[in-house]
Order: structure tokens, then sequence, then C-alpha cells
């Protein structure tokens, strides 16, 4: 029932973050203050596709332990079987850190407030959280992804969004007659509006400026992941994946019939992207 992002003592475990925490952003990360060196993070796993930080992807960005359980095994406990279950995985558990939203038991029935009453665990309700007095949750990210505004977004995650990718085989015409992309595919991960990005792209723990396409190819009509590393020849570099950083959106895609005006526009947004990159600290 229960997965781990890592070999853990459940009996160590004191005190225990609960959620969903997709996108690990600044409103969680309110809660994780509260947790001390025996807490973890207890994730209620529902549906890890189309995430922003799927599965085992959050434990990069935070060092407690992760405990994954499966929302089906769970769903139809109530409240107190709940918090009963939680005290016999984890025998020394004393406290537990919700937000102010939390609900749990069979069919949501009960809320933050009714844990301590239901158990003898000390309950920390975290208000919410608002940054420019946006309340600061997932689908408020996504929605600012969806419109390309990763700046924006990057105010209500605390980091630029990332994902992470794996390189597949392209069409090879890039590097022939355009410029050399990594062809990408990441599976799970949500991604922002379809376009061209200034990104940065971690490769074997090397960070590389670059530019990325989300979206249908002009050449083949077929949807694509690529991103084109500005100003470094990775021709003889064994690749297998990368995490690729969206900084600054560049333009909405085009469709283009004649090839040699392709090559111009990407061109110019390679220039574009060496703007942004090159003024990146500044900002």
């Amino acid at each position: 029932m229960l997965n781990f992002s890592m070999p853990i003592q459940k009996h160590k475990i004191t005190n225990l973050a609960i959620g969903h925490f997709d996108g690990m952003h600044l409103g969680h990360f309110e809660l994780f203050k509260h947790l001390d060196q025996n807490g973890a993070l207890f994730i209620i796993s529902k549906d890890e596709t189309n995430m922003l930080t799927p599965k085992n992807y959050r434990a990069n960005l935070i060092n407690f332990p992760l405990v994954f359980c499966d929302f089906y095994k769970i769903k139809n406990l109530d409240g107190k079987n709940f918090l009963e279950f939680l005290k016999q995985e984890f025998p020394n558990l004393e406290k537990i850190t919700v937000g102010y939203d939390f609900k749990f038991g069979k069919e949501r029935k009960y809320s933050a407030k009714d844990i301590q009453n239901l158990s003898s665990l000390k309950t920390t309700i975290v208000d919410e959280f608002k940054i420019q007095n946006k309340s600061v949750h997932t689908s408020l990210i996504k929605d600012l992804l969806k419109e390309a505004k990763v700046r924006e977004a990057k105010k209500f995650l605390g980091r630029f969004y990332d994902i992470q990718a794996n390189v597949i085989k392209g069409q090879g015409i890039g590097a022939k007659e355009f410029f050399a992309t990594l062809n990408l595919y990441a599976k799970d991960f949500f991604l922002p509006k379809n376009g061209v990005y200034a990104t940065l792209t971690q490769i074997n723990g090397q960070i590389y400026k670059s530019v990325s396409f989300i979206g249908v190819r002009s050449t083949d009509d077929n949807f694509a992941l690529e991103t084109h590393i500005l100003d470094n020849d990775l021709t003889n570099v064994k690749i297998d994946k990368v995490i690729l950083s969206f900084i600054d959106f560049i333009r909405d895609n085009k469709k283009f019939s004649d090839l040699s005006l392709l090559k111009l526009q990407i061109s110019k947004d390679i220039k574009q992207a060496k703007e942004i990159l090159g003024n990146l600290n500044e900002r």
C-alpha cells in the first residue's frame, strides 16, 4: 500500500506533512517548514500523469523522505480508520501537518480540524498562502503554463518550471538541414503551451543554454518536444535524459511550407533566446 522514495525506518518517523504535493510549490513549502529531522511527506497519490512533479521527481526538490500512498487503497476508510492506519504504519507518529483545505476519510467527510479530535495526534493546520493576493495552488500554476506565462509561474513555484525527459530518436533532419536538436519524451509531465521557449538544459549534471520547441513540426506534422543547445557541440556526448527548465516564452508556433523560411525563423529564435538567457542573472 505504501511506497518510499528512499529506505526508511518507519519507527523513526514522528511527524508527517500530508497532501498531494504536485508542483512542490511555495504553498507546499509552508507546510514543510513544520517538519523536523524525523519528518516525511505522506503523498496521497491518485493519478500521476500530466503532473508538474510526477512520482519521485518530487524528491529532487526536497530532502525529506517521500511516502506514497495509493488513494484507491484508502478512499473507503472512515476518517478515524485512516488516522489509525497512519499510527499503525508509523508507531511513533506524534504530529500531522496539513493545509487549511485538507479533506480526508470516505467521501472527504472530514476536514483538517477533525484530525486532533479523532486521534491523539497533534495537528498543525497551515493557513492559505498567497502571493500578490493570489492563493498558491497547483491549478493556478498550470493555468499560467497553459498561457505560456512561465516567468509568472516561477513566482509561485519558487523556481523555473522544469521537466525531466528521455532523449529519443528524431527525424534526423535538424542536424542536416537546420540546427541539431535533442528530441525528447517527457512521460507524465505537464507541458506548457505549445511554442518556442528560451530554456536551460541540464545534461549529465552540466547546464547549457538552449532554445526549445513544443508543438506540431512543420517538417512532418507530428507533435514534438525538441531542444537545441546553444554554442555547444554535443554530437559525441552520450545523452539519455535531460532536465529542461523553461525560462521565458519567445513566440507561438507557425506553420512553414517553405523550409528556408523555417530556418530563418529558427535563427531569429536562437538570437532571441541568447538575449533572454544572457540577461537571466539581471532579472
